[in-house]
């Protein structure tokens, strides 16, 4: 097997914009791999670097990254080297460092992060799946290309090649590269599949490689096809970038759930249970509204919409300063993020220039019409304004508390001046239901 004829035809094209980085644990797998694009570089005329993550869990990690620095130096090979706490608690040590190393090459600054996993590493991975029913996506294993982030895409481009095949380059090559101890420990579930339990699997069944491989490039199609028409329900329910849970409501149960699950994947929440899922699918089902709480995220179900947003009141800098904030109102208004758009009855230059203040609302709050004073609690509750976000919602007042605007939508009759200014914060538009408010914001 040409290893190098193999990566260039699987290089993408055109290769010389590519920056691509190695994750290099300094093992077979990634030597070799690192070895073939330094010189697949030379042909293709594409960026390389190397990123190392130094776990801390072995007492030669140490020695591991000493030995990739100077493989690196070798290659001429720009190496990032990353120093990790695994935190176990509720994962497991495994998991646990996997989520650190994700977490890492996640800030890399290249096109391709590179992985070394190879076709006994995809069949290992095809095994955990089944002991831990995982479900398609699991049995699938591991893709050859999958989206890291926005920017970064990961690359495994050696799923195809079966170990002996880097072992024997490393020896034509004479590469040297480091073996971690604790692959032997079979207290861990991959090592024991690997050292144990697929041995005995193929004196069974001699060819349970070829048919595992043949499982997982099956199970991939229809992952495949199952994603496509999920992103397709997907698009269907969105609304204006809205969860419309009316149109959610006429797809099968099936795909209800599944388009529900893509809902958490969108908005990088890590997935509940099962069970979890199906209650939730129950409530938007028979409810009106409803909210759940996910690690730092809201979702809430309010007026046929599914919204997400994060719980942490920092993000909202009215709300850490205790008071407000305190200033010319055009200053602190920009400084904070708010646009001030061309309004018939918005606030006047004038009164951007003088001291005001930006504060969150509270139940206490009134404000000007012209039919009398009203709550603005009760002008959020007409506008239909998502209930978790109310009382975080902006408002803009003098130093003496009279309210001059509600952020978005309203002001104060007194001080409106036709072709003048509304304070809006675009990230709440979202959370407004009321149809004729939001396409004045929207144009």
């Amino acid at each position: 097997m040409d290893l190098l004829a193999l990566l260039a035809a699987a290089l993408p094209q055109p290769s010389n914009k590519l920056s691509i980085e190695v994750g290099l644990s300094g093992g077979l797998d990634s030597v070799v791999l690192l070895h073939l694009l330094a010189r697949l570089r030379e042909q293709k005329n594409f960026r390389l670097n190397a990123v190392h993550v130094h776990h801390g869990l072995s007492p030669f990690a140490d020695e591991w990254t000493a030995f990739c620095q100077v493989l690196c130096t070798q290659l001429n090979v720009d190496l990032r080297i990353a120093k990790v706490t695994i935190n176990a608690k509720g994962k497991g040590i495994e998991a646990a460092a996997r989520a650190e190393r994700y977490r890492v090459f996640s800030d890399g600054l290249c096109d391709i992060l590179a992985l070394a996993h190879h076709q006994n590493d995809q069949i290992e991975t095809f095994m955990l799946g089944v002991a831990r029913g995982g479900g398609v996506r699991s049995l699938a294993a591991m893709p050859k290309w999958r989206d890291l982030n926005q920017s970064i895409k990961i690359w495994r481009p050696l799923l195809d090649v079966p170990r002996a095949v880097l072992e024997h380059y490393a020896v034509e090559h004479d590469l040297a590269y480091v073996t971690d101890e604790s692959n032997q420990d079979a207290s861990y579930l991959r090592n024991w599949i690997r050292h144990e339990a697929l041995p005995q699997w193929q004196q069974k069944v001699p060819n349970i490689h070829q048919q595992i491989l043949a499982n997982v490039r099956s199970m991939q199609d229809d992952l495949a096809l199952l994603n496509e028409i999920t992103q397709d329900d997907y698009r269907y329910i969105l609304s204006d970038g809205l969860f419309q849970v009316g149109r959610w409501r006429g797809l099968s149960d099936l795909r209800r759930r599944r388009v529900l699950h893509h809902f958490f994947q969108v908005h990088e929440i890590r997935l509940p249970s099962h069970k979890t899922l199906s209650d939730m699918a129950r409530v938007l089902r028979e409810a009106e509204s409803a909210q759940w709480q996910f690690d730092d995220k809201s979702v809430d179900f309010y007026r046929d919409v599914l919204y997400i947003r994060a719980m942490a009141t920092e993000h909202y800098p009215w709300v850490s300063h205790e008071g407000g904030h305190r200033g010319r109102l055009k200053d602190i208004l920009l400084e904070n993020g708010f646009i001030l758009k061309p309004h018939k009855f918005g606030l006047s230059e004038q009164v951007l220039m003088d001291v005001g203040v930006l504060r969150n609302m509270t139940n206490k709050d009134v404000i000007k019409s012209m039919f009398g004073h009203k709550s603005v609690k009760k002008i959020l509750q007409e506008c239909y304004v998502l209930p978790s976000v109310r009382q975080v919602w902006p408002i803009i007042t003098r130093p003496d508390n009279v309210s001059l605007a509600v952020a978005n939508l309203q002001v104060n009759q007194d001080f409106q001046v036709s072709n003048g200014f509304l304070p809006v914060y675009k990230p709440f538009i979202k959370y407004i239901g009321k149809p004729n408010i939001l396409e004045t914001l929207l144009s």
